[in-house]
C-alpha cells in the first residue's frame, strides 16, 4: 500500500473557527479522514497539520518536519500546503517572499537522504481561496494567493514535481473566510482522491520540459 503525508496548517488540522477560542472538526468531517476512507487499500494518508503553521525556515520547525517524516517514512509521496499564515502575517503581502520561501523549502526537501532514498514523490498545493469581502484587509491577502499559486506552478515545473491549485476549486469556507468549513473538507476530500488516482509516481522528477502534472479540476 502506497504512503501519503500531508504537511500543512490549520486546514490540514481541521480547524472550526465557531467556537471562542476555535477548536477541530470532528475527526470524520476532516478531509484528511474522509479521503482515507476513498483510498482505502490504496493509500495510508498520515497528516501533520498545525494551526498558524508557516513555511518552515528555521532550526526548530525543520527539526519538527524532519521528525514527522521520519515517523511515516517510508513515504511515496510528501504533500504541502503551505502559505496561507505567511502572508495573512505580513503588513504587506508579498507573493513573491513566500514563494521564494516555499521554493527553498522544496529544494531542501528534495535532496534529503530520507527523499532521495525512497524515491518520495512531491506533490505541492496552492492554498484555497480565501473570502476577500469578509474583512477588508483580507483583499490583498487574496490577491497575492493568487499571484502565489501562479508563481507556485511554475516552481512545480522548475524542480519537476506535481503541483494542484486548491484555489480552483470550488470550497465551501467557514464565516471567517479562511477556514474550510465541514462540507469545504468533504468536497476537498474528493478533489484529492481524483488527484491521488492521477498520479503516476514513476513519472516524478522529470524535467521541466517533460512537466506531466498540471492542475486538477
Amino acid at each position: 500500500m502506497k504512503k501519503v503525508l500531508f504537511y500543512g496548517d490549520s486546514n490540514t488540522y481541521g480547524f472550526d473557527p465557531r467556537g471562542m477560542m476555535g477548536g477541530r472538526l470532528p475527526a470524520n468531517e476532516r478531509w484528511t479522514e474522509i479521503l482515507q476512507n476513498y483510498v482505502y487499500g490504496e493509500w495510508k494518508v498520515y497528516a501533520d497539520g498545525m494551526n498558524g503553521r508557516v513555511i518552515p525556515d528555521n532550526p526548530y520547525s525543520l527539526l519538527s518536519l524532519d521528525k514527522s517524516v521520519l515517523e511515516y517514512s517510508p513515504l511515496d509521496l510528501f504533500a504541502v500546503m503551505l502559505g496561507t499564515n505567511d502572508l495573512l502575517n505580513m503588513s504587506e503581502p508579498d507573493a513573491d517572499v513566500v514563494a521564494s520561501k516555499l521554493r527553498d523549502f522544496i529544494e531542501r526537501q528534495l535532496n534529503r537522504t530520507e527523499f532521495v532514498d525512497n524515491k518520495t514523490g512531491f506533490l505541492l498545493i496552492a492554498p484555497p481561496l480565501i473570502l476577500s469581502h469578509m474583512e477588508e484587509n483580507l483583499e490583498e491577502v487574496e490577491a497575492q494567493r493568487k499571484r502565489l499559486s501562479s508563481e507556485l506552478d511554475i516552481i512545480a515545473q522548475e524542480f519537476g514535481i506535481f503541483f494542484v491549485d486548491a484555489g480552483e476549486w470550488d470550497l465551501d469556507l467557514s464565516f471567517d473566510g479562511i477556514h474550510l468549513s465541514a462540507e469545504g473538507h468533504a468536497s476537498f476530500a474528493e478533489h484529492m482522491k481524483n488527484v491521488l488516482e492521477g498520479i503516476d509516481l514513476t513519472a516524478e522528477r522529470k524535467e521541466a520540459d517533460d512537466y506531466v502534472l498540471a492542475t486538477f479540476a
